[in-house]
């Protein structure tokens, strides 16, 4: 996964290059020697947002962090079967722990936000579906929080 996804991260970013030749010569070559998506993060994404390295970029983005200390509502919704980001990645007790975080986890659905059989044509996919559905609720109850939600898994 690493490899094929940070190549095609890299085609992506080389086929906007005369946009990053722009801004630095030598952060297009860091592109172009990037081997993997970990690579490309030292190399580019770390930089770019003034990181020393790609771990301290992965510390201060880690899901566990920004979900245990934010205070703004937040919805998850996530696949047991993402190959991605499957369910044993999330951080169930701190979801938990959190009365602003709240998780709907599904068996199946995969990486696409809940693609339907005729999308793209239908345009909307479960995860469309499902946020229209919670801020209906918000917006019909202004009292309405995730406070007493389980992380459900």
């Amino acid at each position: 996964y690493n490899i094929p996804f940070g190549n095609r991260i890299k085609s992506l970013l080389l086929d906007n290059k005369d946009v990053l030749s722009k801004t630095s010569v030598k952060l297009l070559q860091r592109i172009k020697n990037s081997k993997s998506m970990t690579d490309l993060d030292e190399k580019f994404v770390a930089p770019t947002f003034g990181y020393e390295s790609a771990n301290g970029y992965y510390t201060d983005i880690c899901l566990t962090k920004v979900l245990r200390t934010t205070k703004i509502p937040t919805f998850c919704i996530n696949s047991i079967d993402d190959p991605c980001f499957g369910g044993d990645m999330f951080p169930l007790e701190t979801i938990a722990s959190n009365e602003n975080v709240c998780l709907v986890s599904t068996t199946a659905g995969g990486h696409y936000g809940f693609a339907r059989a005729i999308w793209p044509a239908s345009l909307t996919t479960f995860s469309d579906e499902l946020i229209v559905e919670i801020c209906s609720l918000i917006r019909r109850d202004k009292s309405f929080g995730f406070h007493g939600y389980e992380a459900v898994r």
